[in-house]
């Protein structure tokens, strides 16, 4: 079995790099191969990645993009030259993540896995696919996409032209659903139950859709001793806070967070990580906060686990694997019922409170019954190990 990942980039050390380097062993060891192909960069990439398109097909895929909405139908030479790649390879499987990212020409690649029956898994991160541009219609409150995008609305766009002359999310739209929709030998997973719940509402609703959970890296998230409120002179007897997010802004609940550090007691002390540089020297000299642009992972993991309350006020997220990193680290969590949140939070020590709600966010901090929650979360955290993951895609390769 051949096996071809494609995603915009390719980390090795996060998680799709990761789910590709332990696919790459098992296929290997029982006679196969697996390939990485990403979107053409100038950055140093892996030796064995395979590049698709150069700086001038991404280039004017891009400025398509930003400045008309159009995307998915340019790059038709790069595409062609990746196809004959694949032509070489042979894949029995294409595993598609985060592909409609200004590189492919994706009618050429459609056709391409039709003629060639070729397997299609496509793993949906966030919502494009079934729409004209945006990764994340709830948060946007449109509902154009289960029928047919039209214009996207002026507020809260998370995907967005710079130098906006033309809306073109409905040509977009419909290109998708004559293309994508048109995949013959497809299989779509999606990481929460809510996902899942909007490709059954969408054009790929006939499509099969499994739910395969993300997970996280338990041998790096558990319960570490830690000398950070030493370091940082806090008194033993305040309650930690931790919120982070990558970066923290509006989406992400920015504006709750700020609120949150005017409005505690002072017995509350908040760490937040994620923070725009704006908001970093904002908060220079307070008594009650530490903000941090970034951290190491250690750094983190020392964070959550004398952390006494995670805080997640996400407007939105697909499947925020923050939660389980955290309840890993024995810390409880607090958030909004944003998308799939609520999977991603232990019912019996945590707490989910209506999305967007500042004072029902409040109140279930200062309410919080600290009490023996730390194994629970620990327990509820351990079933999402990032192994079982991997061996879930592979069961699923496996069936196809």
């Amino acid at each position: 079995m051949n096996i071809v990942y494609i995603h915009s980039s390719y980390n090795p050390n996060d998680l799709i790099g990761n789910w590709f380097q332990v696919t790459r062993q098992w296929i290997r060891d029982n006679g196969g191969d697996a390939f990485f192909a990403i979107k053409y960069t100038h950055r140093q990439v892996q030796p064995d990645d395979i590049q698709v398109g150069n700086s001038l097909s991404c280039g004017i895929h891009a400025r398509m993009f930003d400045r008309f909405w159009l995307q998915d139908c340019f790059s038709y030479l790069a595409t062609r030259k990746f196809l004959r790649r694949l032509d070489e390879i042979k894949p029995d499987i294409i595993h598609c993540h985060v592909v409609n990212d200004c590189f492919m020409h994706l009618g050429l690649f459609c056709n391409y896995v039709n003629k060639r029956g070729i397997k299609v898994v496509w793993t949906f991160h966030d919502a494009r696919v079934l729409t004209g541009a945006c990764a994340c219609p709830c948060y946007a409150e449109c509902d154009q996409w289960k029928t047919e995008c039209r214009r996207c609305p002026k507020e809260k766009r998370f995907i967005a032209p710079r130098h906006e002359w033309m809306n073109g999310v409905s040509l977009v739209h419909k290109y998708r659903k004559k293309h994508i929709g048109s995949i013959q030998d497809l299989t779509i997973v999606t990481p929460s139950q809510w996902m899942k719940s909007l490709v059954d509402q969408s054009y790929l609703r006939d499509k099969k859709c499994v739910v395969i959970n993300n997970g996280i890296n338990l041998s790096v998230f558990h319960p570490v001793p830690s000398t950070i409120k030493e370091e940082y002179a806090i008194p033993a007897d305040k309650k930690w806070l931790v919120s982070v997010a990558n970066p923290i802004w509006q989406m992400k609940g920015r504006d709750y967070l700020l609120r949150l550090v005017d409005e505690l007691p002072d017995e509350y002390y908040m760490i937040l990580v994620g923070c725009l540089p704006k908001d970093v020297e904002a908060l220079k000299g307070r008594c009650n906060v530490l903000a941090f642009p970034r951290v190491a992972r250690e750094r983190l993991v020392q964070f959550y686990s004398v952390a006494d309350l995670f805080i997640n006020p996400t407007l939105a997220d697909n499947f925020p694997t923050v939660n389980l990193e955290c309840q890993a680290c024995g810390t409880p969590v607090v958030a909004f019922d944003s998308d799939g949140t609520r999977e991603t939070v232990d019912p019996n020590s945590g707490v989910v409170v209506e999305r967007a709600n500042y004072d029902a966010l409040k109140k279930a901090i200062l309410d919080f019954h600290f009490e023996g929650v730390e194994e629970k979360c620990v327990y509820f955290a351990r079933q999402y190990n990032q192994e079982h993951t991997v061996q879930q895609y592979i069961q699923l390769y496996r069936s196809l």
